[in-house]
């Protein structure tokens, strides 16, 4: 009897820690060497504990700013948590194979995994030599994990720093918290409206490279800018809010990388929405999921018109639909398909939000060129093309709550940027035939009157 117990025993220690090595292992490549997205149990495990425990502490604060500083903590400590995880599984892992091989008590086969593991030497003396070969690996495995880590450090800074660097500019060039039609207005005002054009297209290459790191960090999607009043995902709003006020009001100046802004971030904004603020069914996180996703009647491929940014000009549409249906099919060939199917994309901006901009930008003589009424139907189309999802995301992440950036998930009052226009005409230098310079922001999500 004795003898069955102990194989049974020492079965399911070769068993379990055979197991968790696996698991271990694909979790760590999938993590940190495997440059793509890729689905870890693990990690999604520890992202969820570490971002969830750090909610329950915002909820603390009464104000936004008191909630950022404790959300900013998630991101780094979402790092230190997989280090800590990994190497405690690995010292699970060895300790029941140890087990398994040797018959060692698992107190025993523990303390000797984790004294090989973390390379503190043999922790007991042994006259058998039957789990030297594990304990040698054991000590190779620690150092590995502790160096990938090592090196997977500057990766995400250097991402970090690189995603910043552009929130940062952005600050100046249209406010703390950014707002597009302040962008618009603080470049009409400084003179500089011919570098429009170049100015935003560089969000183009900034979306596209955002949408690669945060899809293969998923961490960095946690880790917050160094303000309360400044967010990568309020900046690239504004970025794409401007190019859709440029292409609605005015034909002159050239378009061609308002649209590039507009479609690179689209796509990225989706693509995040897709990954990290789309609810899916449950039977996504099964293992083989596309067999078992047939069978769930809701999903359906997304809809190119979902992902199509309009345009004026029937060549340039044609552009624009083609790279939907190439975005489209990526998606739906990465088995992640039916998250928009029942959501309707529109926009919730009022028209008398839309006024109020447009008067910001009149005030500082930006070219309006197109009849309002027709920049409205332009702008309104094109915004619905992302303003859900990126709704849907800054309300999961409680980003800074900017104008035009949605609701929160906690009530919190807009933070509106120093309008320069207002600061201009306050000046006694301002023409005397200036607007008065005595407008106010309007009340928080609410239109101006």
């Amino acid at each position: 009897m004795n003898l069955t117990v102990e194989l049974t025993s020492r079965g399911a220690g070769l068993f379990f820690g055979a197991s968790l090595f696996i698991m271990a292992t694909l979790s760590l490549l999938r993590t940190v060497v495997v440059p793509r997205y890729l689905r870890s149990v693990i990690t999604d495990g520890v992202i969820t504990a570490v971002v969830g425990t750090s909610r329950l502490l915002a909820r603390i604060g009464r104000t936004y700013l008191r909630r950022d500083a404790a959300l900013a903590w998630a991101g780094p400590l979402i790092i230190i948590a997989l280090l800590i995880t990994w190497l405690l599984i690995y010292i699970l892992a060895y300790g029941f194979l140890i087990h398994g091989f040797t018959g060692e008590p698992i107190g025993d086969a523990l303390r000797e995994s984790g004294s090989s593991l973390l390379t503190l030497g043999f922790a007991t003396d042994r006259s058998s030599d039957e789990a030297t070969l594990l304990d040698f690996l054991a000590a190779a495995t620690g150092p590995v994990v502790i160096a990938l880590m090592i090196g997977y450090l500057p990766t995400i800074y250097q991402a970090y720093i690189d995603r910043e660097v552009q929130v940062t500019l952005m600050t100046a060039a249209a406010g703390e918290p950014a707002w597009g039609p302040e962008l618009l207005s603080r470049i009409c005002l400084t003179k500089s409206i011919a570098d429009l054009p170049e100015h935003l297209g560089a969000w183009a290459q900034w979306a596209a490279k955002l949408r690669m790191t945060h899809i293969t960090y998923p961490m960095l999607m946690y880790v917050r800018s160094g303000r309360g009043t400044r967010h990568f995902l309020v900046s690239l709003l504004t970025a794409m809010d401007a190019s859709a006020l440029l292409i609605a009001l005015n034909t002159s100046l050239p378009r061609t990388l308002s649209y590039a802004t507009l479609q690179s971030g689209s796509d990225a904004i989706q693509t995040l929405y897709v990954y990290f603020g789309a609810k899916r069914p449950r039977l996504y996180y099964l293992p083989f999921r596309s067999i078992w996703l047939r069978k769930y009647k809701n999903l359906r491929p997304l809809s190119v018109q979902q992902l199509k940014v309009p345009a004026r000009e029937a060549r340039i549409a044609a552009v624009h639909e083609a790279a939907a249906i190439d975005s489209t099919n990526a998606l739906v060939a990465s088995g992640l398909v039916g998250v928009l199917n029942t959501e309707k994309l529109t926009t919730t901006l009022t028209r008398e939000e839309f006024d109020y901009a447009v008067d910001v930008l009149r005030r500082s003589d930006f070219p309006i060129e197109v009849p309002i009424e027709d920049a409205w139907e332009m702008f309104r189309a094109t915004r619905a093309i992302y303003e859900y999802p990126i709704y849907a995301l800054m309300r999961k992440l409680d980003v800074t709550p900017a104008p035009w950036s949605g609701p929160r998930n906690f009530d919190t009052p807009t933070m509106w940027p120093t309008l320069a226009i207002d600061v201009f005409e306050r000046d006694p230098r301002a023409s005397a035939t200036s607007p008065d310079g005595s407008s106010n922001p309007p009340a928080p999500d609410a239109p101006h009157q």
